[in-house]
């Protein structure tokens, strides 16, 4: 019962979140936005390519076809003309059945009586009767017998006129007249007997409905690469119907590929209510129209490439690079999914076999992505190789798709998985810094040149606050390694540390690490004083991080590094002094670190200045690991990292990370006396 409330909690929680997602409030009308883009692309892409190419290059039934087409999958299929030429050459061999009526019978035997009798000049007309009379008597007597004979005997075994025919010349053959005397008697024949059968039309359509049933339907079956239609073929009904099952669309406006895409888009795009929802830093505005920038970019390309290539494109490798390299993993991974199983459907249709395919290599790019970009490439080469081996990959499970369920392949196949992970790979390289720029997102390859010594905040730095420089190296020295071993983003995380002091540029000489040996500047001021100082590098940092552009993910490491912690040293020292102060007063604006790089950097900021502060070597490595033990667990019981789910594991691996470099940094130099090596006495 408990957990059957707790489902409907969820599935309640769920469709709540929906729902807000169709409010107008000012955070929601980004979503608004982003699907109104990919509706609206789309729906120019299908109808862009049905009037431009497919209008003019498709098939029209009752036309000839202007392409040769190929079978693209193992298909068995009926060929309904072909059965229904069958069907009715059978029905039309079979002839009328020739039934008896009673009163035709009646008919029969009185004409037979009536030659019987010798009273037969009604019965025949005047040529016959003149032929007839002009025979000998012997002649019309033997005549006159046979007929009345063989007339009684056909009329009860023939069935039909044929075999009348055939029975009257055999049974004349056997009988003792003449050629010309049979010649006479078939004709009385002829004329006594012919109205004994008529044509049941109701039987004979029975009869023919029965052979025709009886006819197997024709099933043809077509192997991929086989022909469907060749060039200037007639496209009938049937053949177009066959190359419908085979993905090909005809040139009608496809409203029902348009309808069924738009719908797909438009519940796909409702993932921000499972996915986003569980971030505590939302997608900006920026960051929604830089996925959806991506997703029209690679669709647009997959259609474009999908109709020079002969119908093949590796489109889902753009999406795969550009948000593996930009985006978090686990919101890319869902992007990268649906948006290449949608761009397969813009370019290829909707057919149930081409949906299939899509959504097997969009997982799987999706899913070997986040392999290959879970740690951080070091340079464009590394990259460009890490994507062209991605699109080698995507190609191979292509290859076998095709092999495995019977779709057409040739040679080219292999060569265009080659050629296009080259060719994406370089685009993908080439159109990142316009996202970068554009969108103010964050790629390996722009935290690299951002963390090298020459960027000019670092070297300002370098020049006007060495003391800070050293310190921040430090920082991201601890924090990068800390971040490594947790499968973070160890680049975001060092870029966040060589920046997040930026702010001390501004009075450098305020802080004990840039202050020369016996002089500071803060024993001749107040302690309130020093404390709105040393608090306000923050605010100072922000400023300078706005003037010079830097990217909304590295000002963050500038805000939340001491999150809302207070300056105790001063906030003491104010107390001591008598003065009347709050601890509001010495407190940080914060926020609080909402990401875990942030509070990492935070954490290894705090141990490295603890650490610094002792302005002595360890005496043993037990001492280091309380001092960081010790600061590390001040910042979660000051909840500093509430926002951020690091686990009890983690945090272990953090602190021993933090020790593992600083005993090598801070360690005793103990050097033995000469003397005492070589057993000297002074």
């Amino acid at each position: 019962m408990a957990g059957g409330e707790k489902r409907k909690r969820q599935i309640d929680k769920f469709f709540y979140q929906a729902l807000t997602k169709f409010s107008l409030e000012e955070q929601n009308r980004q979503y608004f936005v982003f699907r109104a883009i990919l509706l609206l692309v789309a729906a120019v892409l299908i109808s862009g390519n049905w009037y431009f190419i497919d209008r003019r290059q498709n098939y029209t039934v009752g036309y000839p076809a202007d392409k040769t087409y190929f079978a693209l999958t193992s298909a068995r299929y009926e060929d309904k003309a072909a059965t229904l030429e069958l069907r009715q050459k059978a029905a039309s061999r079979i002839i009328d059945v020739m039934v008896q009526d009673e009163k035709i019978a009646a008919e029969v035997s009185r004409r037979l009586d009536s030659v019987k009798n010798g009273s037969y000049a009604s019965l025949f007309n005047a040529p016959l009767m003149d032929l007839f009379n002009s025979l000998s008597d012997g002649s019309r007597r033997r005549i006159t017998e046979v007929v009345e004979k063989i007339g009684s005997r056909v009329r009860d075994e023939a069935a039909d006129r044929e075999g009348q025919t055939s029975l009257i010349w055999k049974y004349l053959r056997d009988s003792a007249l003449t050629q010309s005397e049979r010649n006479v008697a078939f004709q009385m024949l002829d004329v006594v007997l012919n109205p004994s059968l008529q044509s049941d039309a109701e039987m004979t359509s029975r009869l023919r409905e029965d052979v025709s049933d009886q006819i197997p339907a024709v099933i043809r079956e077509v192997r991929p690469g086989s022909v469907l239609v060749q060039k200037g073929q007639l496209v009938t009904p049937s053949i177009a119907k066959l190359l419908q099952s085979q993905g090909y669309p005809d040139a009608r406006f496809p409203f029902k590929h348009l309808i069924f895409v738009l719908l797909i888009i438009a519940a796909w795009s409702f993932w921000p209510v499972w996915i986003e929802s569980g971030f505590k830093d939302k997608l900006s505005y920026n960051e929604w129209m830089y996925i959806a920038a991506v997703l029209s970019v690679s669709w647009t390309l997959e259609l474009v490439f999908a109709r020079l290539g002969g119908g093949y494109s590796m489109a889902v490798l753009a999406i795969t690079g550009w948000l593996c390299l930009t985006l978090p993993v686990s919101l890319s991974y869902h992007v990268i999914v649906g948006g290449g199983v949608i761009s397969v459907m813009i370019a290829f249709g909707t057919d149930p076999g081409i949906i299939a395919l899509g959504c097997v290599v969009a997982s799987f790019a999706a899913g070997i992505g986040r392999v290959f970009f879970l740690e951080s490439p070091n340079n464009r080469v590394s990259i460009w190789k890490d994507l062209f081996i991605l699109g080698l990959c995507l190609g191979v499970v292509s290859v076998c798709l095709h092999w495995g369920l019977g779709i057409y392949f040739d040679y080219k196949l292999p060569i265009s998985c080659v050629l296009y992970s080259a060719v994406w790979a370089t685009i993908i390289l080439a159109l990142l810094p316009l996202w970068e720029n554009l969108f103010d997102v964050l790629s390996q390859l722009r935290l690299l040149e951002l963390s090298h010594p020459s960027q000019p905040l670092i070297k300002r730095i370098q020049i006007e606050a060495p003391g800070t420089y050293h310190h921040t190296l430090m920082v991201g020295t601890l924090a990068e390694a800390a971040a490594d071993q947790l499968h973070m983003n160890g680049l975001l995380v060092r870029a966040g540390a060589y920046y997040h002091d930026i702010g001390k540029l501004k009075n450098p000489r305020f802080f004990v690490e840039n202050q020369l040996q016996g002089e500071n500047i803060h024993d001749k001021i107040s302690p309130v004083l020093s404390g709105r100082i040393l608090i306000s590098h923050v605010r100072d940092g922000l400023e300078i991080a706005e003037e010079q552009k830097l990217p909304k993910a590295l000002r963050r490491f500038i805000a939340e590094h001491h999150g809302t912690t207070v300056q105790k040293y001063f906030y003491e020292k104010a107390k001591a002094l008598g003065e009347n102060v709050t601890e509001d007063q010495f407190r940080y604006p914060g926020p609080r670190p909402r990401s875990r790089e942030t509070a990492l950097v935070m954490l290894a900021d705090s141990v490295e200045a603890a650490v610094k502060a002792r302005n002595k070597p360890f005496d043993d490595l037990k001492e280091l690991q309380a001092l960081v033990h010790k600061v590390i667990y001040s910042k979660i019981d000051a909840n500093q990292l509430k926002d951020v789910d690091f686990t009890m594991r983690e945090m272990s691996v953090i602190e021993n990370c933090f020790v593992e470099i600083l005993r090598s940094s801070y360690h005793s130099r103990e050097v033995k006396d000469i003397a005492e090596l070589t057993g000297e006495k002074k």
